[in-house]
């Protein structure tokens, strides 16, 4: 995994911001401690690729990582964003039987993140049903998440998607602009670069947004806020 190390950031530092391990004993928490790494990945950085049991516990401490899978046609689908604050355990997933398949996790923006060993987390998950019980909520939330996902790309119209998408994203970052290419809006979406750039268009052209280079501007929410609802333009789900 492309990264750079440091030994200036220790977990044990850390470990009070993910309400995950709170049930841990002295001895665990020790034992989970001594078995995790600090690294810090560029933007554009893949992450992992392959079976989830092979991928470490990743707990984010700033920026952002985007799961994705690739269908047959090399199409990318985003499973999901796990962003600071959130402990990504896809691999205890895979373990607790809830999930079984492969993914690819690459770098959205810039990223902190602790990754702890599969085997020690396992172990701590065969042991502690304190544990074992929160990440089951959390595998739970996660699959869930993906599944709305999923039935966003077959079931709701391009134009509905990215209308959502846009209230959702200025909703999380509290601000009217949204900082992302089209490329990146496209692999949040689960479409074609080229159909965003297509209702960017046709909201720019409705004064909903205004685009420039990487970013969107939101002009009329109310009028963003209907086409979520109704839709506007064709209907093809894309």
């Amino acid at each position: 995994m492309p990264a750079r190390e440091s030994k200036e950031h220790r977990f044990q530092d850390y470990i009070g911001r993910f309400d995950l391990w709170q049930p841990l004993t002295d001895d665990q928490r020790i034992l989970l401690i001594e078995h995790t790494h600090y690294k810090y990945c560029l933007k554009g950085e893949i992450v992992h690729r392959g079976a989830l049991g092979h991928l470490g516990t990743l707990h984010i401490v700033s920026g952002v990582l985007r799961v994705y899978v690739v269908t047959d046609e090399g199409r990318e689908l985003t499973l999901c964003l796990m962003r600071a604050g959130e402990v990504a355990l896809l691999s205890s997933a895979a373990f607790l039987g809830s999930m079984s398949c492969e993914v690819a996790i690459e770098v959205a923006e810039n990223t902190e993140l602790f990754s702890s060993e599969t085997g020690i987390c396992h172990r701590i998950l065969d042991a502690n049903m304190n544990v074992r019980m929160l990440a089951y909520e959390s595998a739970v939330h996660r699959l869930s998440e993906m599944l709305w996902r999923f039935q966003q790309m077959l079931f709701t119209p391009a134009d509905q998607r990215l209308a959502k998408f846009l209230l959702a994203e200025t909703e999380r970052t509290a601000g009217s602009e949204i900082r992302l290419t089209h490329e990146q809006t496209a692999q949040a979406l689960g479409t074609a670069r080229e159909v965003v750039s297509r209702l960017i268009g046709e909201f720019a052209q409705a004064g909903m947004v205004r685009a420039s280079r990487g970013c969107i501007h939101i002009l009329d929410r109310a009028a963003l806020r209907r086409c979520a609802d109704e839709g506007v333009g064709d209907r093809k789900r894309c």
